[in-house]
């Protein structure tokens, strides 16, 4: 899977960048294999907004797999806690995605399986 860290209003220090590879490599496990065209694409802001006192943190990711694109974007006072949120909410997506994708195929297979044991 290809990886893609950029950073708006903010500086990308080599710990962030390093924290960032970590938690996303792990996503690699749900992603197929035969999969060269995944690409996950990770955009760390630095907002203020003026309903809320300090620093917010916005992390979004574009994760194209197979075809299909998704886009996730938490918000958090901590970037580091915004990059687990991020991380998890990628997980329980690609997840889904994986099972529904196992379910049509088994689906198929019964309904194959069937239709061999009528001609039988």
């Amino acid at each position: 899977m290809h990886i893609i860290i950029t950073g708006v209003h903010m500086e990308m220090t080599d710990a962030i960048r390093d924290y960032v590879l970590t938690k996303m490599e792990a996503l690699e496990k749900y992603i197929p294999r035969d999969d060269t065209s995944a690409k996950l694409s990770v955009e760390l802001s630095k907002t203020t907004n003026h309903h809320q006192h300090g620093d917010v943190f916005q992390a979004e990711a574009q994760l194209h797999i197979r075809g299909k694109e998704t886009m996730m974007r938490t918000t958090q006072d901590d970037l580091y806690k915004a990059i687990d949120t991020l991380k998890d909410m990628l997980t329980r997506e690609i997840a889904s995605y994986k099972d529904k994708e196992r379910s049509v195929f088994r689906r198929s297979a019964h309904k194959v399986k069937a239709l061999l044991k009528r001609l039988v």
